[in-house]
């Protein structure tokens, strides 16, 4: 009886041990990473630089878990998932999180108005700042002024709120929109409606406009364009006079 537990337990232990020896050989050390997502030069570094602070063991051996939670923390990737691929290489898959504008000096802003950091720059996006609103307020703002702009072919290129609260718009050609603090979009969509009636065909030729009257929006030209100096400076909605700007 003695004798055949022994032969069980040898053959036990025979088998442990091969099985260890051919982990052993499966488990070889990952020679390459594959950084896959459309990934640019500066992302991958950023890839790079973060893989640095994880022990890379074998191929099988490696913690891939571990691997996705140290990326998950580089900011701009909305899911990260790794795969083995036998003999020595490990795909690193990025989700990326999409800019959709830039918050102050150095910042980005996601869709859902949530900053966040970005190894590139991307300078055609819109700028966003703000002295009062969190980023998700402004982001709000500058989707529903935006979308007022898009039904006459105006891009905003800038937003911004003063410490007063004020806020000014400024688009691709250098055209700046004061609307101030209150009644924001109502004073937008006053403005919008004088420029597609009077102002659209010369676009170029504003310098800036400002919206806080409570009767139409008063305009200043650009000089290079006033070759009759017949304009006045101010243009009302339905061309009736000025009131005082309404507060801020």
């Amino acid at each position: 009886m003695w004798v055949r537990r022994l032969v069980s337990i040898v053959g036990v232990t025979c088998a442990v041990v091969a099985v260890a020896g051919i982990w052993h050989v499966l488990d070889r050390p990952v020679d390459t990473i594959v950084v896959s997502g459309e990934p640019t030069q500066a992302e991958r570094e950023w890839v790079e630089q973060a893989l640095s602070n994880v022990p890379l063991g074998g191929i099988l051996s490696t913690d891939l878990e571990a691997i996705e939670n140290q990326l998950i923390t580089m900011g701009w990737t909305r899911q990260v998932t790794v795969r083995r691929h036998w003999p020595d290489r490990l795909e690193v898959r990025l989700h990326k999180v999409v800019p959709v504008a830039r918050w102050g000096a150095q910042g980005y802003l996601a869709a859902n108005g949530e900053p966040m950091e970005l190894p590139d720059d991307h300078y055609d996006l819109p700028e966003l700042s703000a002295n009062i609103s969190t980023p998700q307020q402004t982001m709000e703002v500058y989707r529903l002024l935006q979308l007022f702009a898009s039904r006459l072919d105006l891009q905003i290129v800038t937003l911004s709120e003063s410490s007063q609260g004020e806020w000014r718009v400024g688009f691709t050609d250098g055209m700046q929109v004061f609307l101030g603090a209150r009644d924001v979009n109502a004073r937008m969509q006053r403005f919008l409606r004088v420029y597609g009636n009077a102002l659209r065909y010369q676009g170029q030729a504003v310098d800036y406009a400002d919206a806080r009257y409570t009767s139409g929006i008063a305009v200043r030209f650009r000089p290079e364009v006033r070759n009759d100096g017949q304009f006045a400076g101010a243009i009302t909605g339905a061309l009736s006079p000025l009131s005082k700007p309404n507060g801020s």
